[in-house]
């Protein structure tokens, strides 16, 4: 999880900028939209702060608080919350940080954290995903077979574990707005033929439904549905595609001409949203937000120092 937090999005950044320079195609100019529908939360780099603004004015937000660097807010079904990992403490020589889930309520713009467990107890990964009814958030661990639910009331826990026969890493979840949950498995020793995404019901460990196979894309730490839960983002954060899964028919297309991490849908369903390169810094790189639409005809810059997000 260190790692994943710490390391991950600019361990990427270097293939994104690699495949950015050798790619001679580039959205076209012209195919902006005017206006952009809904809010969207993200974490500002620099100060790990997390960010609520809506589409239109990035850079007029409201805070609420810190966050652990490079951890992906996630909204809930109804827009009026948040959750984000976060940390109680960090770590000194000879002690454990204690991780928590911070959940945010932007109606009344205020903020509570649940702890989770230490860093010897768990090795976060990937990003939360709340349930439609907003009553549970899960979210993965390592050794990644395992996923844990949150009552987001009383802040008890829940783990669930898959057994090495039928699953070896879970990388990636998101929950389905009717209720079952998407993950994206990486089958060990000779199941590897199964991987793909599944769907499973909430806090169950039997495989209900294989939706999509998945063999030439690696590295998928991010899914997410849009609103119809007939489509599901995902990106590759070894070479930073982004792709969208159509559900029924289990085909995944590769968006062209964009580079990214983390990857949402807006609330209509018409664009989508990806971390990548805002500005080259002498040699450092600055991470922004951008926006295009599902056929990748544009590319539209919406902030700098900016980190993983999720728009409603």
């Amino acid at each position: 999880m260190k790692t994943n937090l710490y390391l991950l999005l600019f361990m990427a950044i270097a293939f994104l900028v690699a495949n950015c320079e050798k790619s001679g195609d580039e959205p076209q100019p012209g195919n902006e939209p005017d206006s952009l529908p809904g809010k969207i939360v993200f974490q500002k780099v620099t100060s790990h702060t997390l960010k609520v603004a809506t589409a239109n004015s990035m850079h007029n937000s409201t805070s609420y608080g810190d966050a652990m660097i490079y951890t992906r807010p996630v909204w809930s079904d109804d827009g009026s919350r948040f959750a984000a990992f976060d940390l109680l403490n960090a770590a000194e020589t000879g002690s454990s940080s204690v991780f928590a889930l911070k959940i945010a309520d932007t109606q009344n713009e205020t903020h509570t954290s649940r702890e989770i467990g230490s860093s010897t107890q768990i090795d976060l990964n990937g990003s939360p995903a709340w349930s439609p009814d907003g009553t549970t958030i899960a979210f993965l661990v390592a050794p990644y077979n395992k996923i844990i639910y949150l009552n987001t009331q009383n802040g008890d826990t829940v783990q669930t574990e898959f057994s090495d026969k039928i699953s070896g890493d879970i990388t990636a979840l998101a929950w389905h707005p009717d209720g079952d949950i998407a993950i994206n498995i990486l089958f060990r020793h000779d199941f590897q033929n199964d991987n793909g995404i599944w769907l499973i019901e909430p806090f169950s460990t039997t495989l209900k439904e294989k939706i999509a196979s998945v063999t030439e894309i690696y590295g998928i730490e991010f899914l997410d549905w849009n609103k119809a839960g007939s489509a599901l983002l995902l990106s590759d954060s070894s070479y930073n595609d982004i792709y969208i899964l159509i559900t029924n028919t289990g085909v995944i297309t590769p968006i062209p001409n964009l580079y990214g991490l983390a990857p949402c849908w807006s609330a209509d369903g018409k664009y989508i949203m990806y971390t990548g390169i805002s500005e080259h810094n002498g040699s450092a790189l600055v991470p922004g937000l951008f926006v295009s639409d599902v056929n990748g005809s544009f590319e539209k810059l919406l902030i700098t120092d900016a980190g993983y997000s999720d728009w409603h």
